[in-house]
């Protein structure tokens, strides 16, 4: 499975998001379940619960000392379960919104394994900046 592609989504006035049809279709048929989370750039993650279950694993795998247990209690405190509803939609809880500044307008990002929820006028402003950012790593792929 991997998301790639950008996509532009609205949030309608209850916090539903469409999700595209092509990220659906690649979660497993039986599983419904997402995770939402806080991310360290300004946007939300959002994982299907086998990805979440993996990431879950690598944490609870870290040594065990103050800077573990802070990172395992900022990605909790900072996550929510969510179920995708019949029509491929999510209800997105205000507050994880306001985090981030998304009011309605959001680019929603492949991200191979998990997807990002950007406001949508803070990705668009950050195009140029990336392409320099990943220039290193790309030259060593492409």
């Amino acid at each position: 499975m991997r998301f790639i592609g950008t996509h532009l989504q609205t949030i309608d006035p209850k916090g539903r998001l469409v999700l595209p049809a092509k990220f659906v279709r690649l979660l497993p048929e039986d599983q419904s379940g997402m995770v939402l989370t806080v991310g360290p750039d300004p946007c939300l993650l959002l994982y299907p619960l086998h990805e979440w279950n993996q990431l879950a694993e690598s944490l609870n795998a870290l040594v065990r000392n103050e800077a573990t247990r802070n990172a395992v209690r900022f990605v909790s405190d900072h996550s929510t379960e969510l179920e995708l509803d019949t029509h491929g939609r999510l209800t997105v809880p205000r507050e994880f919104l306001k985090r981030v500044g998304i009011e309605r307008e959001v680019t929603i990002v492949g991200l191979l394994r998990y997807i990002e929820l950007w406001p949508r006028a803070i990705y668009e402003r950050e195009v140029e900046a990336r392409r320099i950012a990943s220039k290193g790593v790309l030259d060593g792929l492409i």
